[in-house]
């Protein structure tokens, strides 16, 4: 008898308190920041706070919120690894799967963080093709975001501008 292998995708991050975060900047934007789908780990979780190794969960966060939005109407979303030079998630769907790798590819100059369209020499070096469904990778998102900036509302304004943006992109993923 076949048993049914449980479909996972989870984010997790960690704030850092960023205590001298001069007023336009957004306190709690950095940390650390991995999510696991299937049985792959990307990112570091760890319990001390040690900056050579977080990341802008922020930033995190609104690429994929984007990259959900992007795959409401299209098939296909990289999201650049910003600290890394070549590297990339690849988002691809199919029906109402999406097909998760991490890839290498050049980022051409005027490339963004997001892309549409497959990247010069893209390779499938790393894993390949970790399939979850849609809903499952939309609703993880947006819970995370929620509850990120639940605790950058304990950090900030309410009112802060970043704050406000993460909220819009949450607004138009549930439409």
């Amino acid at each position: 008898m076949m048993r049914k292998v449980k479909i996972m995708f989870n984010i997790s991050f960690k704030i850092f308190e960023n205590d001298g975060a001069v007023e336009k900047e957004i306190n709690g934007a950095d940390g650390y920041f991995q999510f696991e789908i299937c049985d792959e780990t990307y990112g570091i979780l760890i319990t001390e706070n040690i900056d050579e190794f977080s990341v802008s969960i922020y930033w995190w966060l609104n690429y994929f919120l984007e990259a959900v939005l992007i795959l409401k109407t299209e098939n296909y979303v990289l999201i650049s690894d910003i600290e890394k030079p070549k590297i990339w998630i690849e988002l691809l769907k199919e029906k109402s799967l999406v097909n998760m790798s991490k890839v290498t590819a050049d980022k051409p100059e005027g490339s963004g963080a997001i892309e549409t369209k497959e990247m010069p020499n893209l390779i499938h070096q790393y894993w390949k093709d970790k399939r979850i469904s849609y809903e499952i990778l939309k609703t993880e998102v947006v819970n995370k975001t929620k509850l990120y900036i639940e605790e950058l509302k304990v950090l900030n304004n309410e009112l802060n501008k970043d704050i406000l943006h993460l909220e819009s992109l949450i607004v138009e993923v549930e439409k």
